[in-house]
């Protein structure tokens, strides 16, 4: 009998909250949203809040902020959202770099996304290219190997910093096929890229925004996407494994956006829903298109799935290079 009730009651509770949820979700929102990007005007982060934001704000009726706060590399516009209410009022729009390799980077960091953070959706995707300087005269991937594996040759390429996707991408990629390449860091990827183009550096990977407008240019030369699939801005363009029939994983910069734990997910569901619906109705995914990114829009439990996949790729990358920055 004691058994019997106790189960009446919290099916009870249960009940109770469901209409409780469900109009929760259904008047979200009822004023301005905000959406912190943990870093400055101009990255993917920022561009895909950016875009994002206006649609949202047609949808809603309501407002949608972007604030920028950058500094101490991501965590101090990301512990402004930890320590948020989490009523879905305020989002962090954060790449794959800070959900999925920083934290194996950075031990010490002050907060721990899988538990401080929940997933809302996944907002965009930008593919890496493997980038070389015009004067090597290369064709494709398979020409720069042989070029690399020449006796005395060692080619240097160029990235954001130590533990950037574009060294990671660099080192899987100059370990698969047993090549020594120089790694020359810089403090920003326009710098990193001019000087592929100018020839101070032989190649880069780099993020398909960043790279596109020297592409187009044809002051560097692209060879390949550093990805399983080839990407639907670039079709034409072989993946790196189809120039080599060698594996590399994806490398593909992602950006995600989070809410601080504890913020119920009848809301989160109702803030994806909509994401997907201005990707699907709109020309956002054409504005997205125009930049080098692609639109995805998923559920929470998607984005969850891919931080968690990537988070445990990484770590594994990080530990048999032996990174850390701390």
């Amino acid at each position: 009998m004691i058994k019997k009730t106790a189960l009446a009651i919290v099916a009870t509770a249960l009940l109770n909250t469901l209409p409780m949820a469900q109009a929760q979700q259904a008047d979200f929102p009822q004023g301005p949203v905000r959406v912190i990007v943990p870093y400055g005007a101009g990255g993917s982060a920022d561009i895909l809040a950016r875009a994002i934001s206006d649609k949202l704000t047609q949808l809603w009726g309501q407002t949608v902020i972007v604030e920028n706060k950058p500094g101490g590399i991501g965590t101090i516009g990301i512990m402004s959202v930890v320590k948020s209410k989490a009523d879905g009022y305020t989002l962090v729009s954060v790449p794959v770099s800070d959900l999925a390799v920083n934290p194996h980077l950075y031990k010490k960091r002050s907060f721990d996304v899988l538990k401080d953070l929940d997933p809302v959706s996944q907002v965009g995707s930008v593919p890496n290219v493997l980038i070389t300087n015009p004067a090597l005269g290369l064709q494709s991937t398979a020409d720069l190997i042989k070029l690399a594996q020449q006796a005395g040759q060692t080619l240097t390429y160029s990235s954001p910093g130590v533990g950037s996707q574009a060294h990671l991408a660099a080192e899987v990629f100059a370990r698969k096929h047993g090549l020594t390449l120089n790694h020359i860091p810089y403090n920003s990827v326009s710098a990193a890229i001019t000087d592929v183009a100018g020839g101070h550096v032989d190649l880069m990977f780099a993020q398909l925004p960043s790279a596109l407008g020297f592409i187009q240019g044809k002051t560097v030369t692209l060879l390949g996407i550093a990805a399983q699939q080839r990407s639907p801005l670039l079709p034409d363009t072989p993946t790196l494994t189809e120039s080599t029939g060698e594996t590399y994983g994806d490398f593909i910069s992602w950006s995600g956006l989070m809410a601080p734990a504890g913020t119920p997910i009848a809301i989160r569901e109702k803030i994806a829903r909509d994401l997907k619906h201005v990707m699907d109705n709109t020309d956002l995914n054409r504005v997205l298109a125009s930049s080098g990114t692609v639109g995805i829009g998923s559920t929470p439990q998607q984005l969850d799935a891919a931080i968690r996949e990537d988070y445990d790729r990484y770590g594994r990358i990080i530990a048999d290079l032996k990174l850390a920055l701390d």
